[in-house]
């Protein structure tokens, strides 16, 4: 079987090709956009009890079976595959060290384990974490029920500053940044290959597999090549010149490693930081999320043009409505639309719309 043909995108090795013309900020027959819809007459949702919240999100086989369902009921539109991002929340590579997860409905934290300094030589990752065992034998259980119809990203890695304000609590780590740089300079060097060693364990388990195509909770995708979403929510908290100081380096050697990146700029507040993302050559894209609070997405456009006029291709998670505003304003090469559709018919004369788009304000 080849791994471009999926029961639940028949299209896969077109959009496989208009993604990877979409990295290189190219057209092929016309822009890429991730667009999806409910399909009419979905498959019930697996139901089961369980006695807890952990319970629920470390129920492997039940996780499994609901991605795909998800993945059956789901209208794959436009360029992204079919896929599902095993996940036990952002703050997981934290567990992975020691941590306790506390889980939500929808998310989980971690609780602080780093006290004293003193113990920064000993924060190490256990390979029989029990939450380690869990994601990557949920990433090795979705391979092989997936395997045709889906494909299987790597989890969510949030290292760097927010591994390390995970270790301390945010607001104690802002505190730590002012009135003790130097321990924090220790932890960063300490955790400074985080990010790559827990890559390689995901993606090992995931090649094993035989797939070969890389995506995580951003669905963008490569074959045969690394893909992964640099990011540092906590740079919220800082300055610029702070956050060249201190988290820049390691982004900066994430960004190297890998072969594609698209940055999650978190915030009206991290803005601060765009010029200095703009600058890095190997980044290729520039996610910019504004947030419930400051919708709709045309309202920044001065920010998206900003990020193309750099070069940098973009992901806009859009309304529809908002698409003709785009489209008028920013050239088609390197926009990335992620659009959710209210139905097959809307997202259908969505395609037909982006289509036309071949030049700038011109459809």
């Amino acid at each position: 079987m080849s791994e471009l043909h999926f029961a639940y995108k028949p299209d896969a090795e077109q959009a496989m090709q208009r993604m990877a013309a979409w990295w290189e900020r190219a057209i092929i027959d016309r822009p890429a956009i991730l667009l999806t819809a409910p399909k009419p007459n979905p498959r019930p949702c697996p139901q089961k009890h369980h006695a807890s919240l952990r319970e629920r999100w470390m129920d492997i086989d039940y996780q499994v079976e609901c991605a795909d369902t998800s993945a059956a009921n789901t209208y794959w539109a436009g360029d992204g595959l079919p896929m599902y991002m095993p996940n036990l929340g952002p703050e997981l590579l934290t567990a992975c060290y020691g941590a306790e997860l506390e889980f939500t409905d929808d998310s989980s934290w971690s609780v602080p384990i780093l006290h004293d300094w003193a113990d920064i030589p000993k924060l190490r990752v256990d390979p029989q974490n029990v939450y380690l065992h869990c994601i990557l034998e949920m990433t090795r259980r979705a391979c092989e029920v997936g395997r045709g119809k889906f494909v299987v990203g790597i989890t969510d890695i949030h290292p760097g500053a927010d591994l390390a304000a995970s270790f301390r609590d945010p607001q104690q780590f802002a505190i730590d940044l002012v009135q003790d740089p130097e321990h924090v300079r220790e932890l960063m060097n300490r955790i400074y290959t985080a990010f790559f060693d827990f890559y390689e364990i995901n993606d090992q388990v995931i090649r094993q597999s035989g797939q070969t195509i890389t995506t995580s909770w951003l669905p963008f995708y490569v074959d045969n090549q690394r893909y992964y979403i640099p990011s540092s929510d906590f740079s919220i908290m800082v300055s610029t010149a702070m956050y060249k100081e201190f988290f820049l380096p390691e982004l900066l050697a994430e960004i190297e490693w890998l072969d594609r990146s698209i940055y999650h700029l978190d915030g009206p507040g991290a803005l601060r930081h765009l010029d200095t993302l703009l600058e890095i050559d190997k980044l290729d894209a520039i996610q910019y999320v504004f947030g419930d609070g400051a919708k709709p997405a045309s309202r920044w456009m001065d920010v998206y043009q900003r990020i193309q006029a750099s070069g940098k291709g973009m992901y806009i998670a859009a309304e529809p409505w908002e698409i003709p505003l785009f489209m008028d304003r920013l050239d088609p090469e390197g926009t990335m639309f992620h659009i959710a559709a209210n139905s097959v018919e809307e997202a259908d004369s969505i395609i037909q719309m982006i289509s036309r788009w071949t030049h700038k304000g011109k459809y």
